[in-house]
């Protein structure tokens, strides 16, 4: 690990992917309150939010390909500047008082078609920045940045909307952006040749998903990260706040404490996974994590207490933590170079893409028993877990 900290194209990426993240918290805080502002509405926070999540999911394989048909550097680099733009148009619109809820919503469809582009490329750039042999660590350290811009990001765009307003924290949000570009410039990030050729940008799309279904256990791996985050994401984003609620009197601080527990756990998991080889018994360890974090989140649902509960999140975050730099890594070893874009896309939208139509559904299935929430992705999750088990693909990885 401390090779790739010391590697100063590591630590641009690493400074470009943590001023993005952190743009995207003081976005999310500065966005949600000048909806509730103008409008009064809950559920006009919640069209902002989908305003900007559905252009993400339906372009994200569009921005992996622009990563291989053009470079990873370029598309973070206007990915940003763009991103920049729009959100400083929105903080001089919100500082003068000329704000209107359309231009929320029309913003938030611009900032979700940037992440589209920015977060994949991020992923394809860093084996571009990094050995083989230290995508582990590197991966690791970019998890570590996650959970540090959710805490400080959220914290201090808090902080800024009440000190000074919303528009300063866009003003902020809209300097991360541009710094975030501004940090890849110096990157060597070559063009993909065997990409930029002639055809359509919907055909690299159609190149990168039979590439990926082709490729036995890659298919298998991306249909378990999918699987697993629609089982899961339903479970603790909705689950965990219905619990806290529901059955323990601590309330909030509940809620808040069983949060930190992951974030805590799934801090130590990057950085143990982070600091060890790849496991010999790659795919044995993939179908053990699913079943761990299958059996974690049923007995999430069964904790009788709140110190059980949050040690049942410690132990999730660790596997997740771990799981998620191991898999990560994995996915990029496998992956031919000139793809790498276009895989790395396919992953983000198992991951992200999914949640809208997750949420949805847990909302749902907790509104009628919130046990039967728990339980339903506790199977969904296991049955992952046994049919990896079954592929012969993984068994021999």
């Amino acid at each position: 690990m401390n090779a790739v900290l010391r590697s100063r194209p590591y630590q641009l990426l690493w400074g470009a992917q943590f001023a993005s993240l952190l743009a995207g918290f003081f976005n999310y805080v500065a966005v949600a309150w000048l909806a509730l502002q103008l409008t009064g509405s809950s559920l006009a926070v919640g069209s902002v939010l989908a305003a900007a999540s559905i252009p993400m999911a339906v372009l994200m394989l569009v921005g992996g390909a622009a990563s291989d048909r053009f470079s990873a550097r370029a598309t973070m680099l206007g990915a940003g500047l763009v991103r920049g733009v729009v959100v400083a148009l929105l903080a001089i619109l919100t500082l003068t008082s000329s704000l209107q809820f359309w231009h929320l919503l029309a913003a938030a469809v611009l900032v979700g078609a940037t992440t589209a582009f920015f977060v994949p490329a991020g992923q394809a750039m860093l084996p571009r920045v990094v050995s083989g042999e230290q995508l582990q660590a590197g991966n690791a350290l970019l998890n570590l940045s996650r959970t540090a811009a959710m805490v400080l990001g959220s914290a201090a765009a808090g902080v800024v909307v009440a000190a000074v307003g919303a528009g300063s924290a866009l003003a902020v949000d809209a300097a991360a952006s541009v710094l975030a570009a501004a940090l890849v410039l110096p990157l060597h990030g070559s063009r993909n040749r065997s990409a930029a050729r002639q055809g359509s940008t919907l055909g690299d799309v159609r190149e990168g998903l039979v590439y990926a279904w082709r490729d036995t256990p890659l298919r298998v791996m991306l249909i378990v990260i999918g699987v697993l985050n629609l089982g899961a994401l339903g479970a603790i984003e909705v689950g965990l706040p219905t619990l806290a609620f529901q059955r323990f009197s601590e309330g909030a601080t509940a809620l808040g404490t069983t949060f930190a527990a992951w974030g805590i756990g799934s801090t130590v998991g990057a950085i143990v996974a982070g600091t060890r080889p790849t496991p010999t018994r790659f795919g044995f360890s993939i179908v053990a994590m699913v079943a761990l974090i299958g059996a974690g989140i049923a007995a999430a649902g069964l904790a009788p207490s709140l110190p059980i509960l949050i040690g049942v999140m410690v132990v999730l975050g660790l596997v997740e933590g771990a799981g998620t730099t191991i898999l990560m890594s994995w996915l990029q070893r496998r992956t031919d170079a000139s793809m790498q874009g276009r895989v790395m896309a396919i992953a983000m939208l198992a991951s992200v893409g999914l949640e809208p139509f997750a949420l949805a559904v847990a909302g749902a299935v907790a509104a009628q028993d919130l046990g039967l929430l728990f339980w339903a992705s506790a199977v969904v999750i296991e049955l992952t877990a046994v049919g990896a088990a079954l592929s012969r693909s993984v068994r021999g990885m």
